[in-house]
């Protein structure tokens, strides 16, 4: 390793003295020189250089008194004369180490126009690596102490909220999700831990409410058709009604059936859409004519109430083919107009309109209702979420508007609430003209 070091500095000082004419510059650049090549090649001893002209004389040399082995090189110049780079070894003085000298040609276009040596002490194999593993044992052990007092401190910064984010995880497992979090931290990773870690808990919570609410809702749902049913089967059965009257009873039971039926059917299509096992048929409809064939079946099936009903369409959309699912896309408007007719007072009016967005078609429910609180509109599609007018006003499972959202990005578009408040609602279905599953 100590012969390619001293070969390459013989040819670092040829090169420069090359190019300034044969030799090196004197005084601080000299010593600058030579001392970032003795770092760069790893040389711990001081540098020892000459430079000889053609007929081997020295012209220069670093330091100004060289080591009293360089009398040899008088004899040695058969070596340092060589077409090629070479290192020799002068004869040691005493009991000093001998010097490895590399000598290196300065040749030009022109020719050779003298020698660039380098000297530097043997060194002592069995000292290098003793002073090599030294250096490695020191090295290991500051990277230790250092690793030690990095896990140190990074212990005592990161163990305490690390124990709060431990707690806080029991609490939810244990069914306590208000939590309260220390959400100065000062590391970010640590902060977004602890937000995280709020928004589990936050969203568990509002999990925790809507379960509880579905289990309320579906046990009312379903319990009331269930005693009116029973109790209608009941009187007829003990002969408390007879004749018409008892057909009227068996009426209202088949009627009450007929509503667990639908229940049932909700949370059935509800489950199939979202564990994504519901089928979804394109086709090339006629989007006006269908959504109004879609409006009049629904306004021959439902009471109005002397609600006003109007379709409206855009020049653009008018004639306007597009691929999706009629049947679907019927479950989605009913859902909405359901909503709109619920909301909406005698004397109001349900407006559907059909405007063009480029790629898309927008198609737009808006009733002249009391609205949706604002702090309700967040949660409008949560499944089972029903706002606290409407449990009081209308019965349901609150699965229409997910539902509907649902069956909407299964067709490739989206269904949101446009806008609401006490002078009506509009939600708007947004369709995509091609196939969905087009490219």
């Amino acid at each position: 390793m100590q012969y390619k070091a001293i070969e390459r500095m013989a040819r670092d000082i040829a090169e420069e003295a090359i190019k300034h004419g044969g030799r090196l510059p004197e005084g601080e650049p000299l010593a600058r020189f030579l001392n970032n090549r003795i770092l760069e090649y790893g040389l711990g001893e001081r540098p020892v250089m000459a430079i000889l002209n053609v007929q081997g004389q020295v012209v220069q040399h670093h330091p100004p008194v060289l080591p009293q082995e360089t009398v040899q090189l008088e004899a040695r110049l058969n070596d340092i004369k060589s077409v090629r780079p070479r290192v020799f070894e002068l004869e040691p003085l005493g009991n000093r180490m001998p010097y490895l000298t590399a000598v290196h040609p300065m040749t030009t276009s022109s020719g050779t126009i003298g020698y660039a040596l380098y000297l530097s002490p043997k060194t002592n194999v069995l000292q290098g690596l003793l002073e090599f593993k030294l250096f490695r044992i020191a090295a290991l052990i500051g990277f230790l102490l250092s690793g030690w007092y990095i896990v140190y401190w990074l212990t005592r910064r990161l163990v305490k909220p690390i124990r709060e984010a431990v707690d806080a995880a029991n609490q939810i497992v244990a069914g306590n999700y208000d939590l309260q979090f220390n959400m100065e931290q000062s590391e970010k990773e640590i902060h977004q831990l602890m937000h995280a870690f709020k928004e589990m808990a936050d969203r568990l919570s509002r999990l925790e409410a809507t379960r509880t609410q579905l289990l309320a809702g579906v046990t009312h749902e379903l319990k009331t058709p269930v005693a009116s049913i029973s109790g209608l089967i009941q009187a007829v059965k003990d002969g408390v009604v007879s004749g018409k009257e008892a057909e009227k009873f068996l009426d209202n039971s088949l009627k009450q059936v007929d509503r667990l039926h639908h229940i049932i059917e909700d949370l059935l299509a509800f489950n199939s859409f979202a564990g994504n096992v519901a089928a979804v048929k394109a086709e090339l409809v006629e989007l006006e004519e269908t959504v109004r064939d879609i409006v009049e079946r629904w306004r021959h099936s439902r009471p109005f109430a002397g609600l006003e009903m109007v379709v409206e369409a855009d020049r653009a959309v008018r004639n306007r083919q597009i691929w999706t699912d009629s049947a679907r896309l019927e479950q989605i408007l009913v859902n909405l107009l359901n909503n709109a007719q619920d909301a909406t007072d005698s004397g109001g009016r349900i407006r559907v309109r059909l405007l063009t967005g480029g790629a898309e078609i927008h198609i737009q429910v808006e009733d002249t209702g009391c609205g949706i609180e604002p702090d309700e509109q967040l949660d409008v599609f949560e499944p089972f979420y029903r706002g606290k007018d409407k449990r009081k006003r209308v019965r349901g499972l609150g699965l229409g508007l997910p539902f509907s959202r649902m069956i909407a990005r299964a067709l490739g578009g989206e269904l949101i609430l446009t806008n609401s408040g006490p002078g009506g609602t509009t939600f708007t279905l947004t369709l995509p003209v091609k196939r969905p599953d087009a490219g």
